[in-house]
């Protein structure tokens, strides 16, 4: 084996651990994430966060809310907590979401969330790329509903 050739075969020896270790990691469902329970009564009262009320009518019929991430400066990633709060009288299945654009993401299970019980979900706005006031969309897709609960993502870019 030639030297040249022997290095790159080293090389590729050397990498093929991390890029396995970064693929693996890559392909873990979001939905497999441990889930963060909490009873309502005990949810943040200090403004930290947004909490999304899960009701019966809006699991029927869908609805909107607004999640507000103020002024961020080009480049920057924030994360938001959000707490899905299930004020039903059965459990509730966040099972899926779409969004309007690669920008944001949410991290959740798909793990029921008993009545009276709330989930943190992680909220991230990536403001690479973006400029002055944005407004993207979050549809939140609940197994029992045929209607989102979309939420309406603000926030300024300087």
């Amino acid at each position: 084996m030639t030297p040249m050739l022997r290095c790159a075969t080293l090389r590729i020896a050397a990498t093929l651990p991390i890029v396995l270790l970064l693929t693996a990691s890559a392909c873990i469902s979001h939905t497999t994430q441990r889930a963060e329970d909490r009873p309502i009564a005990e949810l943040p009262k200090n403004g930290k966060g947004l909490i999304i009320h899960v009701t019966d009518e809006m699991i029927e019929s869908g609805g909107s809310d607004t999640v507000r991430f103020g002024r961020l400066h080009s480049g920057e990633i924030a994360v938001l907590s959000l707490w899905l709060a299930n004020e039903t009288e059965h459990p509730v299945v966040l099972s899926d979401y779409r969004r309007s654009c690669g920008c944001t993401m949410l991290e959740f299970t798909a793990q029921p969330i008993a009545p009276n019980r709330a989930r943190r979900l992680p909220l991230t706005f990536d403001s690479r790329g973006e400029w002055g006031w944005q407004l993207k969309t979050v549809d939140l897709l609940f197994g029992e509903s045929k209607h989102p609960l979309r939420l309406f993502i603000e926030a300024e870019v300087e």
